[in-house]
C-alpha cells in the first residue's frame, strides 16, 4: 500500500480510492484486497495518465472544494475533495475524512469550503514568500450555492447550529474582511469536455 502511496504525487486520480484503503491497512480484509487488485488493475490501463505542467496560465491560484455528503456509511461522515492550480497546473490536492458528521450536504459542502479556505491562505503566503509579490485573492470554487450563502450571509448561520462557529467566522472573514479569498459557484455537472 504503501507504494500506491507514491502514486499519489503524479496521479490525484487515485486520492480518494488510496485514501480510503488506507484507512484499512492495520486489519485489511478480504474485500480490501480485491479493492486494492482493482486499483492496480485500473492504473495498468491508464499508464498513460498523469499530471503535465504547463508554462501558460499566468500564476493565478485557483480552488475548487467539494464533498461527498453520507458516502462514508462506516461512521456516517462525508469526504472532503480539494485541489489547487497555479495557473493551468495543479498543485496540490487532497481528500480526506470530514472530522465531524454533517447533518446535511450544505453542512458537508461547508466544512469541504472551510478546509479549502485554510489551505489557499497557506498557499498564498508560501507564493508570497517564493516570488516576492503577493497575489491579492484567491478564487475558491464550489459547487453548492446554499453553501456559498452560508459563507457570505451571518442570517444563514442562525439556522445551523450544528456547524462549527468558529469554522464560520474563520471563512467569513477570510471572504468579507480580510479579502483573502472570493468564492464562485462553479457547475458540479459533467460537461463533454471532462468525461
Amino acid at each position: 500500500m504503501e507504494v500506491l502511496r507514491y502514486l499519489l504525487h503524479t496521479r490525484p486520480d487515485l486520492s480518494y480510492s488510496i485514501g480510503l484503503l488506507s484507512r484499512f491497512m492495520q486489519d485489511p480484509k478480504d474485500h480490501h484486497l480485491k479493492a486494492v487488485k482493482q486499483v492496480i488493475r485500473y492504473i495498468k490501463g491508464t499508464k498513460e495518465h498523469g499530471i503535465i505542467y504547463k508554462k501558460e496560465g499566468g500564476c493565478k491560484i485557483t480552488g475548487y472544494s467539494d464533498s461527498s455528503y453520507g458516502i462514508n456509511t462506516d461512521q456516517g461522515k462525508g469526504t472532503t475533495g480539494i485541489v489547487f492550480y497555479f495557473g493551468e497546473s495543479p498543485i496540490t490536492w487532497c481528500t480526506q475524512k470530514q472530522p465531524t458528521v454533517a447533518l446535511s450536504s450544505c453542512e458537508s459542502e461547508f466544512m469541504a469550503a472551510t478546509g479549502a479556505a485554510c489551505q489557499a491562505l497557506w498557499l498564498k503566503r508560501l507564493l508570497s514568500e517564493l516570488t516576492g509579490g503577493e497575489e491579492k485573492r484567491i478564487t475558491l470554487k464550489v459547487d453548492n450555492v446554499s453553501a456559498i450563502a452560508l459563507v457570505r450571509n451571518p442570517v444563514f448561520h442562525g439556522a445551523r447550529e450544528s456547524t462549527s462557529i468558529f469554522g464560520y467566522h474563520f471563512i467569513r472573514e477570510c471572504v468579507e474582511k480580510w479579502g483573502n479569498i472570493n468564492v464562485e459557484h462553479v457547475s458540479g455537472e459533467p460537461t463533454k469536455s471532462n468525461i
